[in-house]
């Protein structure tokens, strides 16, 4: 996300805190800012910065504020903000929590850390659904906040990749986070905000050492910080460190998943790539894991844990061709077919596909639980006969059975249509996304891979050849 080419300098009135800003968010000038406000001392210095530079660098601003409805506060806390924002003329857009994620995010409040992360997951799925594809979301962390959250992850064992803790730039939820007081300790802005009078709200749920973080501010940093005063900022140095070691970690993914990509694919529907098992498990584990990991997280997915990632391989070490571990990442899900490990995207919504056979008539039509998409196009003299297609009763159907049919150009015999399937390599997924053209009773085609012998075109009849589009696709991208 940061930009290459050399930006200005910033004017000469603006003091170190603005410039720090103006650095990061110079390149992003042209994008819309959405600043993450909750009305505490981080997210109001961060407003104030941002719109102090909205006129030098011609920004167009928004805060957005997530009332988790977890006190009897948050309502006044949500005025607040809001008025707060309609000093500054700073358009404000709020979101309160439901019951049901009200609940689901008190229920971890016992476990401290279950709770928070609930919380964080929902906030960035509404800042997911607030901010269109070219806008950024600007948030407060600080250089305290990385300290605490690298010693955070060292007690619950994280990965390098988690070492690295909070990203100045990133990727999330398809959301683009930028950070920009970052290598700001939490002092400084403190300072803003007193030398400026501007106004906060105190959350009195930061007290609470139930909470993990909580807990590390307020127990073990002070001890840290009394014997090693620039424990935040070593601790940061550190983070960065292990950052570019995951860099490095993620070219060699890259090169390992590019020289294990699978090839000649007989794939009918579109998912986020396959490697070859035999050429993966060529790999050391720790390679493999590495870029399963990478494979995963480029494509904004859940990364799994290292105990389930471990568990997939020794499936596929263990079981060989016939074996077919699945493991779910998130929206997708890790499937195996032959010498195949696939990353499948998952259904647009928790539909079956459709029992009864469907009409159709051959004009555009989405259909849900497949999540497939068909249109009939005049194709010269290939395909389904034209005159067959438009005279006879043309239906849909799901369930393969024990149909039969004759290929088109392939001999006067019929077969197995599952026979078939098979010799064509189509995952076993996919023949349950693509339907069965029947006309007048009769097989006619599957799109995409056979078309019967009785309903093919002579040597001067027009053809209809069936489109059919992956709707998963659509959505991804």
């Amino acid at each position: 996300m940061d930009d290459s080419k050399t930006s200005p300098e910033p004017p000469e009135e603006l003091d170190s805190l603005q410039r720090v800003v103006w650095g990061v968010l110079e390149p992003h000038k042209h994008n819309a800012i959405n600043v993450a406000f909750s009305g505490g001392i981080d997210s109001t210095a961060l407003l104030s910065l941002v719109v102090s530079l909205r006129t030098h660098l011609g920004l167009r601003i928004r805060a957005l504020h997530v009332n988790h409805d977890w006190t009897p506060d948050s309502d006044t806390w949500e005025a607040h903000c809001s008025q707060f924002c309609s000093d500054l003329s700073v358009p404000f857009e709020s979101y309160k929590f439901s019951s049901e994620e009200h609940c689901a995010r008190t229920q971890g409040r016992s476990s401290g850390k279950s709770g928070e992360a609930r919380a964080r997951e929902l906030r960035y799925q509404w800042f997911a659904r607030m901010i269109q594809s070219e806008g950024l979301l600007v948030t407060g962390h600080h250089l305290d906040d990385q300290g605490e959250t690298l010693f955070f992850r060292l007690m619950r064992g994280a990965s390098v990749r988690g070492l690295g803790a909070i990203r100045p730039f990133q990727r999330m939820y398809g959301l683009k986070v930028v950070r920009p007081l970052l290598d700001v300790p939490k002092e400084r802005l403190a300072d803003w905000v007193t030398e400026r009078g501007l106004p906060t709200i105190c959350d009195p749920s930061n007290s609470d050492e139930a909470y993990d973080r909580n807990l590390l501010r307020r127990q073990i940093f002070p001890v840290l910080q009394s014997r090693w005063p620039s424990a935040a900022q070593t601790l940061a140095r550190s983070a960065s460190h292990f950052q570019e070691a995951q860099a490095l970690m993620e070219d060699v993914a890259a090169d390992d998943l590019a020289h294990c990509t699978l090839q000649r694919r007989q794939n009918v529907l579109w998912d986020l790539g396959a490697v070859s098992r035999d050429a993966l498990l060529q790999l050391s584990l720790p390679r493999v894991l590495n870029m399963l990991r990478f494979w995963v997280d480029s494509n904004d997915l859940q990364i799994p844990s290292e105990r389930a990632l471990r568990e997939l391989v020794r499936q596929l070490e263990s079981g060989g061709q016939q074996s077919c571990p699945k493991l779910t990442v998130g929206a997708a899900e890790f499937r195996c077919y032959r010498d195949g490990l696939f990353l499948i995207p998952g259904a647009l919504e928790d539909r079956p596909a459709p029992r009864e056979a469907q009409l159709w008539q051959g004009a555009a039509v989405e259909v849900r639980g497949p999540d497939i998409a068909l249109r009939a196009t005049s194709a010269g003299t290939a395909g389904v006969r034209a005159s067959l297609f438009e005279a006879g009763t043309v239906e849909l159907r799901w369930g393969r059975g024990a149909q039969t049919v004759q290929p088109q150009g392939r001999g006067p015999h019929r077969r197995s249509l599952r026979k078939l399937l098979q010799e064509t390599g189509v995952p076993p997924w996919e023949r349950e996304r693509i339907p069965l053209i029947f006309i007048d009773g009769r097989f006619a085609a599957m799109p995409r891979i056979v078309v019967d012998e009785f309903c093919s075109t002579g040597p001067s009849e027009a053809g209809i050849e069936i489109l059919l589009d992956d709707l998963r696709e659509k959505r991804w991208k």
